[in-house]
C-alpha cells in the first residue's frame, strides 16, 4: 500500500533554525519527498521562526501549524506554563481539522519524540481519536533518563501514565539508535526499526594539511554529557604542547551555542583553547574548513551510561561527509563508538587516560586516513537513500 506520512512535532522542522530536532526533521522531510505524499503538523511557539517561515522553508509538504492563530500573542505570555498552555489549547482546538485532513487508512501519524513526554500524550490523544490511520513514535532520546537527571517530577510523573501504554499500543516504534532499540525491546517488549539521523548530502571541504598547528573541532553544545571529556582532552593537548616533543602544536575550537560564560566556567586552558560561536547554522562551514578534525567526545562517567548509549547525534551524519578525520573519545558502549566499529571507522580512543589519549592524538594528526570509508559509511547508513529504505521497511511492517 502507498502511503502518505503525517508528521507531528513540537518543534518544527527548520534548515538553519531551531533545535536539533527541527533540523534533523527537516533533513528526513528533504530524504523523503520524492518518495512519499509528506504532511506535518507542529508549532511555532518558541522555534524562532514564525508560522510563514515554517510553510516557505516545507513548500513540499501539507502543513498544519496548530498554533498559527495565536502567534501574534506569543510575545505577551512571558511565562513558560502559560506558552505550554496555549500550545495544548491550540493542539486541542486543531482536532477536527487534523482528523478531517489526515485520518484516512492510507496515512500513518508519526510523532517524533525529544526530552518531553508532551509529543506522547498528543500521540496518545490521536491514537484514541484518529483510529483509520495507523500510528508510530519516532524516539531520539532517553527521556525518561534525562528527565531523572534532571529531576523533572511532573515530566516523570506523566512519562509513569504514557509512555508504556503509548508505545506498547503504537503500531510501529522507529528510534534513533541501536541503544534506544535494546532498550525499549528489554523494558517494554516492544520491537523497533532504527532511523538513524540524516543530515542531507555536502561536499568534501578542500583539503587542509598544516605543517605547525592542529585543530581539533567540537560542535555542540556544553553539557554534562560532553564537558568533562572535553576538559580531560584540552589538558591532554596542552600537556602535549608544553613538551614540545609533537610535530604539531594542538589545538581545540569550540564551537558551540551555549553562552560564553558557561564556557567559562569550564576553566579550560585558553593558550589552546578557543570559543566560537554562530547565530545561524549556515555559517558554520566557515569555522569547519579552518580545522584538521572534528572532536566527538562522550562522558565516561558510570551515571551517563544509560544516555551515552542511547544517543547518537545528528552532527555525525554532517561532519562525516566533509573529508575531515573524526576522532571519537568516548567509552566503548557509546552508539558512535559501535556505529565506527560496525563501519570499519577510524578514530577511536575508548580509554579516559592520559597515555592512550596522547597516542590516539599523535596517530591521527601525523596518519594517513581513506575518506572513501567515511562516504561509504554515510551512504549505506545516514544518507537519503538509506532513509528511504528504512521506511520501505516500515511499509512492509504495517501491511503485514
Amino acid at each position: 500500500m502507498s502511503r502518505s506520512i503525517t508528521f507531528l512535532s513540537d518543534n518544527p522542522p527548520l534548515k538553519h533554525k531551531g533545535s536539533g530536532i527541527s533540523v534533523l526533521l527537516y533533513n528526513i522531510l528533504c530524504a523523503l519527498d520524492q518518495s512519499y505524499k509528506l504532511n506535518l503538523i507542529t508549532f511555532c511557539q518558541a522555534a524562532g521562526a514564525s508560522a510563514a517561515e515554517i510553510v516557505n522553508e516545507n513548500d513540499k509538504v501539507d502543513i498544519l501549524v496548530a498554533d498559527r492563530s495565536l502567534e501574534k500573542f506569543y510575545p505577551m505570555l512571558r511565562f513558560g506554563i502559560l506558552q505550554r498552555t496555549a500550545k495544548w489549547v491550540s493542539f486541542i482546538l486543531s482536532i477536527p481539522k487534523i482528523l478531517r485532513r489526515y485520518n484516512r487508512s492510507d496515512n500513518v501519524f508519526i510523532t517524533v519524540v525529544g526530552a518531553s513526554i508532551m509529543p506522547v500524550c498528543k500521540a496518545m490523544i490521536l491514537m484514541k481519536l484518529a483510529g483509520r490511520a495507523k500510528h508510530g513514535l519516532y524516539i531520539v532520546d532517553d527521556l525518561e533518563l534525562l528527565n531523572q537527571k534532571q529531576g523533572n517530577r511532573f515530566e516523570l510523573f506523566l512519562i509513569g501514565i504514557f509512555l508504556k501504554r503509548t508505545i506498547q499500543k503504537s503500531d510501529l516504534l522507529i528510534n534513533i539508535s541501536q541503544g534506544l532499540k535494546e532498550l525499549y525491546l528489554d523494558k517494554y517488549n516492544k520491537d523497533s526499526i532504527v532511523l538513524p539521523p540524516h543530515f542531507a548530502k555536502r561536499a568534501q571541504l578542500d583539503p587542509k594539511e598544516s605543517k605547525k598547528e592542529f585543530k581539533f573541532l567540537y560542535t555542540g553544545g556544553l553539557n554534562l554529557l560532553y564537558n568533562d571529556s572535553l576538559r580531560f582532552f584540552a589538558s591532554v593537548i596542552d600537556r602535549m604542547n608544553d613538551s614540545g616533543g609533537y610535530q604539531f602544536t594542538y589545538k581545540l575550537v569550540i564551537q558551540t551555542y551555549s553562552d560564553k560564560a558557561v564556557f567559562n566556567e569550564l576553566n579550560f586552558p585558553l593558550a589552546h583553547v578557543v570559543y566560537s560561536t554562530n547565530e545561524n547554522r549556515s555559517e558554520l562551514i566557515k569555522v569547519y574548513e579552518q580545522c584538521e578534525c572534528f572532536l566527538v567526545p562522550y562522558s565516561f562517567a558510570e551515571e551517563d551510561l544509560g544516555i551515552v548509549v542511547t544517543s547518537f547525534p545528528q552532527k555525525i551524519a554532517e561532519i562525516i561527509q566533509y573529508g575531515r578525520k573524526i576522532l571519537v573519545f568516548g567509552p566503548d558502549y557509546s552508539s558512535v563508538n559501535g556505529f565506527f566499529k560496525l563501519n570499519g571507522l577510524s578514530y577511536i580512543c575508548n580509554e579516559k587516560s592520559v597515555e592512550a589519549l596522547s597516542i590516539a592524538i599523535k596517530n591521527i594528526s601525523e596518519g594517513y586516513f581513506d575518506v572513501r570509508t567515511y562516504l561509504e559509511a554515510y551512504e549505506n547508513n545516514l544518507s537519503a537513500a538509506a532513509i528511504v529504505k528504512v521506511f520501505q521497511r516500515l511499509n512492509e511492517q504495517l501491511d503485514k
